[in-house]
């Protein structure tokens, strides 16, 4: 059977790193075996699903390059399943009708916790008479429907991430509610019906679901088919391997996207989240897919580190085709982005060492080309040891028809002036910047433009001067 898995998020809020690692992981792993990669939305939760977070998601997959195969489908147009399959439970002795109150419940919690023992239904409904049942029915009682768990409850999973893991039902839960009252699905109920459905062979997820996993197992016995196999994937903990928190800095997929992380730098680091690839971290997607392997996930938490994230995207930043980049730098330009597109393109590429994020290119841009340069008294003495460079080389400059040829009037400068090396260069960069480094200035100038460069060279002799 081909690998079909599914990525399968509430539409509660956005996106963090832990949902999109899961899809990601998901993705790859379908992609890598030429599979199918199902979105399905767990939308069941009314009072907590928004219409904009759905739309949400989608918006963040598709930027992130996570395009879906099937779907996406909606567990609240699927409810007419899950309530057919919890009755046909019902009627095979599977799961049987609980009329019992929240306040009931809840005394039972109440003296289950009073007397040491963990919080379980009692199961005092499964021991109704059918007489009783009717006679509730008919009073209008409302009922779930419960799991009836057998006394053999016992499972061994071989967890590709995580190796052997036993399961004792008894031990961990009482019979379970598959149905609420409300007609409702609960959710180890509807995933699995969904699952067996849609012929999942691999349900690749957070660490966090580790304990749904035993309530889900019964499920599939109950359905009479083997279950896929599992991979529970490491959590992922703040720096100093504590829980994640807002103190780590952005991590919801929007919020990321409006810091200016490009897709391919988020997508790069989040797979390096608990798999560890061979050779140089950098990957492209093409690379990640090829390279990908499950086996190789560790099972230990994975530390979410903001300064590793910036570091990987600066690399893409320094990677990436420039119009590509252009594009991708557009929205965070602003008023900037009203310059000439080939200008744009040729400031952009000169800057984009020093950026970490596509909110650096315009702040650079302006550094460096838009500004007012300033000199201070911290500058004077570099200035002064090569006044006769610049006066050199300004001279040459406002000879010069154009500025193809900047290498040959920087040579024939340096040949006139009789200074070389950093002492020519630096003054001149400090003069046309205002600062000790920048792009290459073979680069800068003739993007500054030959007017520019003139005019800021001017203000520098006649700072000499005061």
């Amino acid at each position: 059977m081909s690998v079909r898995v599914r990525f399968a998020p509430s539409p509660s809020g956005s996106l963090h790193i832990g949902n999109v690692r899961t899809a990601l992981f998901n993705w790859l792993f379908a992609r890598k075996n030429r599979g199918t990669f199902i979105l399905r939305i767990e939308d069941t939760d009314v009072e907590r699903t928004y219409q904009s977070a759905y739309q949400g998601i989608l918006e963040d997959l598709q930027w992130l390059g996570l395009n879906w195969d099937e779907g996406p489908y909606k567990q609240s147009e699927r409810l007419d399943i899950y309530k057919s399959y919890a009755f046909k439970f019902l009627e095979e002795g599977l799961a049987y009708k609980c009329f019992c109150s929240p306040e009931e419940l809840e005394r039972e919690r109440e003296i289950a916790i009073k007397e040491g023992k963990p919080p379980r239904y009692s199961g005092r409904c499964s021991r109704l008479s059918p007489e009783e049942v009717s006679r509730l029915e008919a009073e209008g009682t409302p009922y779930s429907i419960r799991f009836r768990i057998p006394k053999d409850a016992y499972f061994v999973v071989d967890d590709i991430v995580r190796g052997r893991i036993e399961f004792d039902v008894n031990a961990i839960t009482g019979d379970f509610i598959i149905l609420r009252s409300d007609g409702m699905p609960t959710y180890n109920f509807a995933v699995v019906i969904d699952d067996y459905l849609m012929n999942i062979t691999h349900v690749i997820r957070g660490e966090d679901h580790l304990s749904n996993t035993p309530r889900q197992l019964l499920i599939y016995r109950a359905l009479g088919v083997n279950p896929p196999r599992f991979a529970h994937l490491p959590m992922i903990v703040g720096s100093d391997r504590s829980k994640l928190s807002k103190r780590e800095g952005a991590f919801s997929v929007r919020e990321l996207r409006e810091e200016g992380f490009l897709p391919e730098g988020v997508v790069n680091y989040l797979a390096l989240l608990g798999w560890s690839p061979k050779g140089d971290e950098i990957k492209t997607l093409d690379q990640l897919i090829e390279e990908f392997s499950l086996e190789d996930v560790s099972p230990s938490p994975s530390a979410y580190d903001p300064a590793k994230l910036r570091w990987i995207n600066r690399q893409h930043i320094l990677r990436l085709e420039g119009e590509r980049l252009l594009e991708y730098a557009m929205p965070f330009l602003n008023d900037i982005g009203n310059y000439p597109k080939d200008w744009l393109l040729k400031a952009i590429i000169s800057i984009r060492e020093y950026a970490e994020t596509l909110r650096d290119i315009p702040e650079y841009i302006k550094k460096y080309y838009l500004n007012e340069v300033s000199l201070d008294e911290s500058h004077r003495d570099e200035l002064l040891s090569g006044k006769g460079a610049i006066e050199t080389f300004l001279n040459l400059l406002r000879d010069a028809e154009d500025l193809n040829s900047i290498d040959n009037i920087f040579k024939e400068a340096i040949r006139m002036s009789g200074i070389k090396g950093r002492r020519f260069y630096h003054p001149i960069r400090i003069a046309l910047t205002g600062y000790d480094s920048g792009p290459e200035l073979v680069e800068f100038i003739p993007i500054l433009g030959k007017d520019k460069c003139i005019e800021r060279l001017e203000k520098a002799l006649k700072f000499l001067e005061e």
